[in-house]
């Protein structure tokens, strides 16, 4: 099904929250803000300004605006904060007088998003300015498209049950590491340096675990696996196009399944993906879905967006066509 866009309401008269994350791209998004809040200013006159703390934060934030009123939330950050964003609006509940739920309907809030992290797969992927002129162009003058979001069930690192929703990709496996890797240390480098610096350091150490996967409500198939990504759009991992054939608003997911692949081919064939195209090898298979179950006996990790979400076993889904996004061109 093709994305419906719908024009957005003028800048002045929209009830708009910018959620703004000071610590996105090494802390530079915070030094440069008041520059850069002197410009959506001319435009944004009554838009509030709320900044993110901690983790967690920007849910918060969101689904309090939401619930407000608010009705143009825009993420100011990388991925990390967008993808806490999407989760605030997905779970905020609208004042009962308009009877809507928010996220779930054609008149539920809007996402904008404002690039300012050091990954930004999610904005590369659907054609949003990276520069700060273009980003704002967009969320004055864009149009609202309505997009499918993935949903998962996992459990958190003490075995509780976890619910989320993502925008961009879940991956379960070698990535995952390397996502916890970074959570961990501080960001020197920004972007895909730091990404494949990472990468080749957990793949020093990473066994490639045995998974068992179930598509579609069948069967459960065994495979050793080095990586397995889940994806509602093209490009994660600092810029690699890892599904180039994914569609935000087909009422699918795309299944990229890394097999047992070695340390130095992996690294490899993971680099063929900064070219857009499929990894060419014969243990990587590409496929889609509306639902996918993962297990294992072995402890694998599990990320989504960027962002450390838990372990297997996890449920993966797709919930079509269920909240508004301000995309840009190549969408």
């Amino acid at each position: 099904m093709a994305q419906v866009s719908v024009a957005l309401v003028k800048p002045p008269d929209r009830r708009t929250t910018f959620v703004v994350n000071p610590c996105a791209a090494a802390g530079k998004t915070g030094r440069r803000w008041a520059a850069r809040e002197s410009l959506l200013r001319a435009h944004f006159p009554l838009g509030e300004v709320l900044f993110t703390r901690e983790p967690g934060d920007a849910t918060q934030i969101a689904r309090d605006a939401v619930e407000r009123g608010q009705d143009f939330i825009v993420a100011v950050g990388g991925d990390g904060t967008v993808h806490e964003v999407v989760n605030g609006l997905m779970t905020a509940a609208v004042p009962v007088s308009s009877g809507k739920r928010a996220g779930h309907n054609s008149t539920g809030p809007v996402l904008g998003i404002w690039p300012a992290g050091s990954g930004s797969d999610f904005a590369r992927g659907v054609g949003i300015p990276g520069d700060v002129g273009g980003a704002l162009d967009l969320l004055i003058a864009g149009r609202a498209s309505t997009i499918d979001v993935g949903h998962i069930l996992c459990q958190d690192m003490d075995g509780l049950p976890v619910e989320r929703y993502y925008l961009n990709a879940v991956d379960f496996g070698i990535g995952a590491v390397v996502c916890e890797r970074l959570q961990r240390q501080s960001r020197f480098l920004p972007g895909r340096p730091t990404y494949l610096w990472q990468t080749v350091r957990a793949l020093c150490t990473f066994r490639n675990p045995y998974v068992e996967l179930a598509v579609d409500g069948g069967a459960f198939s065994k495979k050793k696996i080095i990586s397995v990504v889940v994806a509602n759009n093209a490009y994660f991992g600092g810029g690699m196009c890892i599904a180039p054939d994914a569609r935000l608003a087909d009422g699918e997911l795309d299944v990229v399944i890394v097999g047992n692949l070695g340390r130095f081919e992996a690294i490899r064939r993971l680099g063929e993906t900064f070219s857009g195209n499929r990894i060419q090898h014969p243990d990587v298979h590409y496929g889609r879905c509306k639902h996918l179950q993962a297990r294992s006996e072995s402890k694998v990790l599990l990320e989504a967006d960027g962002e450390l979400v838990g372990r297997l076993p996890a449920e993966i889904s797709v919930q079509p066509h269920c909240l508004q996004v301000v995309l840009g061109s190549v969408c």
